[in-house]
């Protein structure tokens, strides 16, 4: 199947597009009533969100096709169509389409401690899944739907108890940087050169007024609560750099354990790629070769005496005996740094050594 080098969504010309569609559709919502340009507005920008990520060219098509029979609709009631424009207003309000079934589980939810999250987010199940953060939320129209007021109760107690959580990580947050800001200061005050490379000199966040009048004196630092210095990016303890050595011979570094990026590794999985394609073609010529002395053997127990094929052979096995030289570079094949089994590890072993002695035979 043909793949283009560029895929379609990658294409300035089909952003273009949908960006123009996506403009145009929320610049005709601007044109209706507040609680119809609500719902349109939520669910263009829901839809749109939902499928900006569609790599297939049939469903992206359709896609736009929906999005341009949208607009044909808007124009329709903006321009008199009693039909389209009852159409809205029916899936605004909630007489028909997935509000009203929404609203018809709101009504219906049961539960005696548990708050019901359908209030804060009316989405579907797909799309919470795949924009959960709250900038994507859809909430429940209350100047249409009428919500029990124990369900509303819920909701604003766990409102506030989200909001104590964050202060309380806020406030954690803020006594580790001034315990970083302690630690810093002390380093700083006890001439640590490891501090004073980033540019702050002792006793600069002291308050002391004749090191404060001082040439010295960083203004902005001494006496001043609210000045917050820099985290510090260059460690008192030398970074660990470890040697690895890949399965398929590839050296590189690690830095304090990291991953290592998307390009090394990268090349890893190509030296990998390559050790096993080279390991292919020499078992393919051993194997070879090996077929061919077998056959010769097979003649001459037969008694069948074909010196032009015996020729032949020799000069075949010596033209794959000089492959396996030229492919190896030194005669050998490194197999012995593959991560593989012991059954496997010992029968490549011994393909390994059998290469080499017919090599250099």
């Amino acid at each position: 199947m043909f793949r283009p080098r560029t895929p379609f969504f990658r294409k300035s010309a089909h952003k273009h597009h949908v960006l123009c569609e996506y403009r145009k559709l929320l610049r005709q919502t601007k044109q209706f009533d507040p609680v119809e340009q609500t719902y349109l507005w939520s669910w263009i920008r829901e839809r749109f969100h939902h499928n900006k990520r569609q790599t297939s060219p049939t469903q992206a098509s359709q896609y736009l096709s929906d999005g341009t029979w949208a607009s044909l609709v808007m124009s329709a009631a903006l321009n008199g169509s009693t039909t389209q424009r009852q159409y809205i207003s029916d899936l605004a309000y909630g007489r028909t389409g997935y509000l009203k079934d929404v609203a018809q589980q709101v009504r219906e939810f049961n539960h005696p401690t548990k708050p019901c999250q359908t209030i804060r987010d009316v989405r579907p199940r797909s799309s919470r899944i795949h924009q959960p953060h709250k900038a994507y939320w859809i909430p429940l129209d209350l100047r249409v739907f009428s919500v029990p007021q124990h369900l509303l109760d819920r909701i604003r107690d766990e409102d506030e108890r989200d909001r104590l959580r964050e202060r309380r990580k806020r406030q954690r947050r803020e006594l580790r940087l001034a315990r970083e800001i302690s630690e810093l200061t002390n380093a700083v005050n006890e001439g640590n050169h490891a501090v004073r490379d980033s540019g702050l000199l002792p006793e600069a966040f002291t308050s002391v007024p004749a090191v404060a009048k001082s040439p010295l004196h960083i203004p902005g630092v001494a006496g001043n609560p609210l000045w917050i210095p820099p985290r510090i990016k260059l460690r008192l303890d030398p970074p660990f750099v470890q040697h690895v050595r890949a399965s398929s011979g590839f050296e590189l570094y690690k830095v304090n354990g990291r991953k290592p990026p998307h390009w090394l590794a990268a090349k890893v999985a190509a030296s990998y790629r390559k050790l096993s394609h080279r390991l292919h073609l020499h078992e393919f010529y051993y194997y070879f070769a090996q077929d061919l002395k077998l056959e010769e053997e097979f003649e001459a127990r037969l008694g069948v005496y074909d010196p032009g094929y015996w020729i032949y052979a020799s000069n075949y096995r010596e033209y794959l005996r000089n492959k396996i030289k030229e492919s190896s570079g030194n005669g050998s094949v490194d197999v012995g740094s593959c991560e593989m089994g012991a059954e496997e590890w010992d029968s490549r072993a011994m393909l390994q050594r059998a290469m080499q002695e017919f090599a250099n035979e």
